[in-house]
């Protein structure tokens, strides 16, 4: 069991809602591992997710109550991180980054968190924290 917060994005929360989808049980047991009030996510991440689930609505409503229950702590943001989102645009502009990652990337410096729960190894691979340092990708 890890004791490190964890970013959770889009694809991991609609695998954990969704039995059928492939990557379910990896994403299930991730989750698993990381202790309660560990999880992280936004709105952006949560809208999207909302989103791809609109034709399932149990699982939409399971994940909703999630956030309600605190199995996934919500990150606010706030006017002053839309510079630092936009920065992120900036910098990946190459890479078609959507609302959702820019947010956690941010996030993960704001919050100083290293560890996004994932299934987009194309952007979260090739993004670094200010730092420099490459972000710790699960499931492995």
């Amino acid at each position: 069991m890890m004791n490190e917060a964890v970013l959770v994005d889009t694809g991991p929360l609609i695998a954990i809602y969704n039995q059928r989808d492939p990557q379910h049980s990896k994403c299930r047991e991730v989750l698993d591992a990381i202790p309660f009030g560990k999880a992280y996510t936004c709105w952006p991440v949560i809208t999207e997710a909302a989103y791809m689930l609109r034709k399932r609505s149990e699982q939409r409503n399971d994940l909703l109550q999630a956030v309600i229950t605190g199995d996934f702590g919500l990150l606010r943001l706030r006017e002053g991180d839309l510079e630092p989102v936009q920065d992120v645009f900036r910098k990946y502009h190459d890479q078609e980054v959507d609302l959702a990652d820019a947010c956690l990337l941010h996030l993960a410096d704001r919050e100083e968190i290293s560890t996004v729960l994932t299934l987009d190894r194309r952007h979260f691979s090739v993004f670094r924290r200010l730092s420099g340092s490459a972000l710790s990708l699960l499931p492995e």
